[in-house]
């Protein structure tokens, strides 16, 4: 059986992820995942977007996610849909399967709890890009 533990975020170090779909980067602290804390069924992390960062349209067929934004603005958009703000105070659930891209339009970088239910590892979430991701605005 796994340990109660109670996790610091400043205390966890971050890991620049750059990608061909993500403009800019992001920083990800890992925080929660099967082989970390032994939760087989839920994967958290916490995420900084520097001003500009955009994480172009896609979705995740495996799991669902939540994300709660920690500090600036960052923006929803789904396919189809009308673009959303997100601000401190406010959560977003996106079921698997949906369309989704996350852009900051803070002039400051944004800091987000980014979780997946429904899997251990982040490489089981799935990972499709959209046909037209780059020219969806």
């Amino acid at each position: 059986m796994p340990d109660v533990r109670l996790i610091t975020f400043d205390e966890i170090p971050g890991e620049v992820f750059t990608r061909w779909d993500i403009t800019e980067h992001q920083l990800n602290q890992h925080l929660l995942s099967a082989g970390l804390t032994e939760t087989p069924a839920i994967v958290a992390d916490v995420l900084t977007f520097p001003p500009g960062f955009i994480h172009h349209m896609h979705r995740h067929p495996y799991a669902d996610m939540v994300v709660v934004p920690l500090s600036g603005t960052v923006r929803f958009l789904g396919d189809p849909g009308d673009p959303m703000d997100m601000n401190p105070g406010q959560l977003l659930v996106v079921p698997r399967q949906s369309w989704h891209e996350f852009r900051n339009v803070s002039g400051a970088p944004s800091k987000v709890l980014h979780i997946f239910s429904g899997v251990g590892a982040t490489e089981d979430v799935g990972y499709e890009a959209h046909p037209n991701q780059f020219s969806i605005t």
